[in-house]
């Protein structure tokens, strides 16, 4: 099979991500322009409302500070949805992730996540798009 282009897999994620979180009651809007946010999910029963960038990995990048952005990744099949700054503090800066020279140049990320990240990420395990769609696929019938 040949290798994807890039925009077609970013399309390809993002319907899985819109798949999990129209399961879990958000409402999915996609920006006109985008200036660092993909998408914008909105819980209006919870008024909770997060400014997601989506990347093919666990990402932390200097563009993203101070805007309230949550990072959206798949690893292994399951999705993540991560407040930027807060996973920035709590576990980058603990684990080294900001004394490297990717983090320097701005970005730092990595896949897969090892045991650690996984149990440290785990409050902010968002689903998994084949559950959902099996979920789905049952209440159609």
């Amino acid at each position: 099979m040949a290798k994807m282009p890039a925009e077609a897999v970013e399309v390809i994620n993002r319907n899985a991500l819109v798949t999990i979180a129209l399961h879990q009651g958000y409402v999915a809007y996609l920006p006109v322009y985008d200036p660092g946010i993909d998408l914008i999910l909105l819980n209006e029963a919870t008024n909770d409302l997060k400014r997601v960038q989506q990347k093919g990995r666990w990402t932390i990048n200097k563009k993203y500070l101070d805007r309230q952005i949550w990072v959206a990744f798949p690893d292994r099949g399951i999705w993540y949805v991560v407040p930027h700054d807060e996973v920035l503090l709590k576990f980058s800066e603990q684990k080294g992730y900001t004394n490297t020279d990717s983090w320097t140049k701005g970005e730092y990320s990595y896949a897969p996540l090892s045991k650690e990240m996984l149990a440290l990420l785990e409050p902010y395990r968002f689903g998994d798009p084949e559950k959902v769609m099996e979920e789905a696929e049952g209440q159609g019938r």
